[in-house]
């Protein structure tokens, strides 16, 4: 496709810029003939694109799906397990139990040995 998309690419590419310039001269009398120009032009610049592109498109797709998609699924995994390992999505709560320090009677977490607003010993 590419063998074909080039040259069709090109000759689209002279013929706008040969329709262009014949637009500049001011040429009146072939007014037809420089529109159907452009347009063919235009028509053939657009098929051009569109062959390349396809041809690209193609090597580019199978060379993601054969090397990205390893890394891919190991990227995915990952991620699932850590949203799993978080518990971002379950509903069950977690009872935080607090005591007061006596000294400054600051809330601290239970397991705390020393308060973390005053620094004595709980």
């Amino acid at each position: 496709m590419r063998a074909i998309g080039i040259p069709v690419l090109v000759i689209g590419i002279i013929l706008l810029i040969v329709s262009f310039v014949n637009f500049a001269g001011g040429s009146i009398s072939g007014a037809a003939g420089n529109m159907i120009t452009f347009a063919l032009g235009g028509i053939m610049l657009v098929i051009g694109f569109g062959l390349v592109g396809l041809s690209i498109v193609r090597p580019l797709s199978k060379y993601y799906a054969s090397e990205g998609a390893p890394g891919i699924k190991i990227a995915s995994k990952s991620i699932g397990d850590g949203l799993k390992d978080s518990n971002v999505f379950s509903d069950t709560k977690k009872e935080i139990i607090k005591i007061k320090c006596p000294h400054c009677r600051y809330l601290e977490s239970e397991d705390a040995e020393f308060c973390s607003k005053c620094g004595k010993k709980i």
